[in-house]
């Protein structure tokens, strides 16, 4: 069976938010781009496939940060052209698991994998 997923959006002069089918709800701000929150998306649905593929792999880190950068095409429709995901990682207990509990959920996340039907994906993980 299916995992059927549903928010509301409301949009009001003046406030505009989304809530989640669990009572979460989220402000959308004024002045901000639909690309913030599509990698704002992109990041924790990464950071949740990679929590869980981990967790499997008994991989252990102190502090995983993640910086997306992305250009759109000039050409209507002005979809993503490429996407890099640079992901530092502190504490990490064994480099060579965390790279590659990272790399699986690259293939394993949904939203990853959506953006890659229309962009060039590229990663990389440093360990601080």
């Amino acid at each position: 069976m299916a995992n059927v997923k549903h928010i509301r959006a409301d949009f009001v002069p003046g406030h505009w938010q989304f809530v989640t089918d669990r009572g979460k709800s989220f402000a959308i701000e004024s002045g901000s781009s639909p690309y913030d929150y599509l990698f704002g998306a992109l990041s924790g649905c990464l950071f949740s496939t990679f929590a869980d593929l981990a967790r499997k792999m008994k991989v252990a880190w102190e502090h995983v940060s993640f910086e997306i950068d992305g250009e759109k095409r000039s050409e209507v429709p002005t979809t993503l052209d490429w996407v890099t995901v640079k992901v530092t990682a502190t504490g990490a207990d064994d480099q060579a698991k965390f790279t590659k509990a990272f790399e699986t959920a690259t293939r394993y996340c949904s939203i990853y994998t959506t953006i890659s039907k229309v962009a060039r994906m590229e990663w990389s993980v440093t360990f601080a």
